[in-house]
């Protein structure tokens, strides 16, 4: 038996962020739990882009806090005597997110997104066809109207940042529960009470949900039958070490196919969003075990390599160093779930659609505000609460296409 003032479900980057906040703001006795390790899940088989390149003003904001906290998170972590040979951060590489746009109507729609992101503080350009072969010689850019670009914008390390940010954390007293699955919740009268794992139960009065493509089921178990969350599978290849391409190449994306790649550390790590069979749709939508394989296609790269041709000849010579799948965890408006539920003291934080990596900070700012100060004073977190799926008051996003 055991006591907690915060169970958090899930070690990836939201809840290990959640953790990190709550810590660092001066909450005790808080617990994460993981029925693998840290990063074990789809933090662990990201592609780490952070980008402020969106056509919302919401998804900015999320991507601006991400790119301030991720930034200033290193540079201090950096600057403390923490680090050794053996505990080396994770980079920040901010070379930027280079969107390649060949339709007139995407052309137009993408100026005016451009101009939002402006009129928030990023510093989004619009860069020409020249412009573009001039940073990146090995494009093929006959058909590219256009393009943008944004300096701030970059990726880095998905499982790296969790596990750095897990480490800082656990200095704050977090304790974090590895190979510990819940199991049960113990809800009476409304109220959360307890969380079942197979070692122990712990009694605590908040939880947070942050299980990822799996945080429908740990809902379930808490009541909850219609948390809309489901998995949806994505395919990433890493090259052998390749020379033919800028060591600083922004993550680059042909926004017509979705095809898009960047550099890692001397490699080329490449992907390309395929829509899922009807098969497939239906074992995600029913949550069925299938869902949440984690099995390969082998015929992605030589698709993969259809693309390169088209975009970037020098690609299609790289020779694959190896290939995996992670799950997204999608939401029907491609938003995430925060905040409260009607099961007292059962907070969700999941439903991030691909983008948990970049927008985990601001998720982590506003459940903490919601948390210590009864509201969020930064963005209003009853935006993406859970009953606007059965009001069928889904928000509206719009798409950079």
């Amino acid at each position: 038996m055991a006591n907690a003032e915060i169970v958090i479900v899930g070690a990836g980057i939201i809840g290990i962020s959640i953790a990190y906040h709550l810590a660092k703001s001066g909450s005790t006795n808080i617990i994460v739990l993981e029925r693998d390790t840290v990063a074990s899940g789809s933090s662990g088989r990201g592609m780490g882009g952070i980008r402020q390149q969106f056509a919302d003003e919401s998804d900015i904001r999320f991507s601006q806090e991400g790119v301030r906290f991720y930034s200033q998170f290193l540079r201090e972590y950096e600057s403390s005597s923490l680090i050794s040979s053996q505990s080396k951060p994770p980079s920040f590489y901010q070379y930027g997110y280079l969107f390649l746009v060949t339709t007139p109507e995407s052309w137009q729609a993408i100026q005016r997104h451009t101009a939002l992101q402006q009129s928030l503080g990023v510093p989004t350009q619009l860069l020409s066809p020249t412009e573009v072969k001039g940073r990146i010689p090995q494009l093929v850019v006959d058909d590219v109207l256009g393009a943008t670009f944004c300096s701030t914008d970059g990726y880095s390390d998905p499982p790296a940042m969790t596990r750095t940010l897990a480490d800082r954390a656990q200095v704050y007293g977090v304790k974090v529960h590895e190979y510990t699955p819940v199991v049960g919740i113990d809800v009476q009268h409304g109220r959360v009470q307890a969380v079942q794992t197979p070692q122990e139960t712990i009694y605590t009065p908040l939880v947070i949900d942050a299980a990822g493509a799996s945080a429908a089921l740990v809902a379930r178990l808490a009541g909850i039958l219609d948390l809309p969350v489901r998995p949806l599978r994505r395919q990433l290849v890493l090259t052998e070490p390749f020379a033919d391409l800028p060591e600083d190449v922004p993550m680059t994306v042909d926004l017509t196919t979705g095809f898009h790649f960047r550099r890692h550390q001397g490699r080329v790590m490449l992907a390309l969003p395929l829509p899922p069979s009807a098969e497939e749709d239906r074992l995600n939508q029913t949550l069925a075990p299938e869902a949440f394989t984690l099995s390969v296609d082998k015929g992605f790269w030589p698709l993969l390599q259809a693309h390169a041709q088209r975009r970037c000849p020098p690609l299609t010579q790289a020779q694959i160093a190896r290939e995996w799948t992670g799950l997204y965890e999608m939401t029907p408006d491609e938003q995430p779930v925060l905040g409260k539920t009607e099961v007292e003291g059962f907070l969700c934080a999941c439903g991030f659609s691909g983008h948990g990596f970049m927008h985990a900070p601001m998720a982590a700012k506003l459940l903490t505000e919601l948390i210590l100060d009864g509201t969020s004073r930064t963005m209003p977190i009853e935006r993406w609460n859970l009953d606007r799926f059965r009001r069928g008051k889904l928000l509206t996003t719009t798409p950079l296409l």
